[in-house]
């Protein structure tokens, strides 16, 4: 059985962790030259974009999915 307070700190978290990436890019955007902002800017948001689709096909099943050595849920 899923536990809703257990998934709603991780979804919670995610949306956390989602909600930096803008203020990531303009702080990696920062450490470069001027014509590789928007570059530096592009990859981070597409590492996001990665993240989030391996998150949504593996990441979670590992997270509330059935234990594999310990107590099945």
């Amino acid at each position: 059985m899923v536990n809703s307070g257990d998934t709603v700190c991780v979804l919670a978290s995610a949306a956390l962790v989602l909600f930096m990436t803008p203020g990531l890019a303009l702080f990696y955007g920062g450490m470069v030259r001027a014509k590789n902002v928007l570059s530096i800017m592009m990859q981070s948001f597409f590492c996001i974009a990665a993240v989030s689709i391996l998150w949504a096909l593996i990441g979670y099943s590992l997270a509330f999915g059935h234990s594999v050595g310990g107590e099945a849920l």
